[in-house]
């Protein structure tokens, strides 16, 4: 009975002094266990500067249609927002003044052919018998001839003058694309004087390209083919690709900063549905390193003048932690490339200032 009270007062004993031991003793483990971390992987890592932009019709992708005749419009075929083909008929002027001059130059046409047979076969028969008449008689049958062929000539002339004028009531699509303005309507007279009056404007919305505004800072950065990503406001969480097209050498003032204009030309257009005047976001890539070991930014720090990363020892990231200087490669805002000092797989702590911040805490504990 009393080696039973004896084990029991033992074994409460050590209870009690463990119990003590752990009271009073730093607990560095669970805190270092609540620190954020992660393990190192492989991923792409880009660097781009950003830069605001406008799409914008390319040279010869805007065509305003107009009239090169004074008339009434008689028809116009088409809305805003219609699609249409090359040769589509567009709108036609009232044209029965010029059919009529067009009748009538064929009729004096058929006139002055038959003149001009009847005044060859004329002179033929002169010729047969050419040493029973005058030779005056003769030359005079001979320019009559020709008389008559030049005016089949000046008839046909006039002829194909009136057929174009004709034609020129009917206005057709110069290229294909869509109807983006239209500014005359059925019945309106219209006026051609020195310049042709507009009837509407086509836009070719496969022939667009990006004008960026890029600071004079990171123009340096930016070359001819050099490739980019770009986002439309109209379309969020859609990325787009582009190549720099040109650099304008001309800067511009936007707000007392310079800039300058870069063109883009927009790789897949099809993609989504653009439209001039869109705004975008424009990310120029200056470099890019595919399948490198990254970390986040906030997981270097800086000491004894090199890089390093808080890796973990052991298997269970919580048992304890060694400074490890690394080799650091690409830099960008939110990733860096690790080029040595650390694998795959290890884990690291994510946030250097909770890592001090932890340090802090021990040292207090100690003093």
């Amino acid at each position: 009975m009393r080696s039973i009270v004896r084990w029991i007062i033992g074994t409460a004993g050590l209870l009690l002094a463990g119990f003590l031991f752990f009271a009073w003793s730093p607990r560095g483990g669970k805190e270092d266990d609540a620190l954020p971390t992660l393990r190192a992987s492989r991923a792409n890592i880009v660097e781009s500067t950003v830069a605001i932009g406008t799409i914008k019709s390319k040279v010869g992708a805007e065509v305003k249609v107009g009239s090169q005749l004074s008339g009434v419009v008689s028809q116009l075929k088409v809305n805003v927002g219609d699609r249409v083909e090359k040769g589509d008929l567009l709108a036609s002027l009232r044209d029965d003044d010029r059919r009529a001059r067009v009748d009538s130059l064929r009729a004096q046409l058929v006139s002055a052919v038959a003149e001009k047979d009847y005044a060859h076969g004329e002179l033929a028969r002169m010729e047969r018998i050419g040493a029973l008449i005058p030779r005056s008689q003769l030359d005079d049958t001979r320019r009559n001839l020709k008389v008559k062929e030049a005016l089949v000539q000046r008839t046909r002339a006039d002829l194909a003058e009136a057929e174009i004028q004709l034609g020129y009531t009917v206005i057709r699509a110069p290229v294909a694309g869509t109807i983006a303005s239209v500014s005359t309507y059925e019945g309106e007279t219209i006026a051609a004087s020195l310049a042709a009056p507009t009837f509407l404007t086509i836009v070719d919305l496969k022939r667009l390209e990006i004008q960026a505004y890029v600071d004079e800072n990171d123009i340096g950065k930016v070359h001819v083919g050099q490739r980019v990503s770009f986002r439309v406001d109209a379309f969020p969480g859609r990325d787009l690709d582009g190549v720099v097209q040109a650099i304008y050498p001309k800067a511009q003032l936007v707000n007392n900063v310079v800039n300058y204009v870069v063109i883009i030309n927009i790789v897949d257009p099809h993609a989504l549905l653009l439209r001039p005047e869109m705004t975008v976001h424009v990310a120029f890539i200056l470099e890019e390193r595919k399948n490198v070991l990254s970390i986040p930014r906030s997981a270097l720090l800086r000491e004894n003048g090199h890089d390093a990363v808080i890796v973990a020892n052991g298997k269970r990231s919580g048992t304890s932690w060694t400074t490890r200087a690394v080799q650091t490669g690409l830099q960008t805002p939110q990733n860096i490339e690790i080029v040595s000092g650390l694998a795959v797989g290890e884990v690291i702590v994510a946030d250097k200032q909770a890592w001090k911040q932890n340090e802090e805490k021990k040292r207090d504990r100690a003093d």
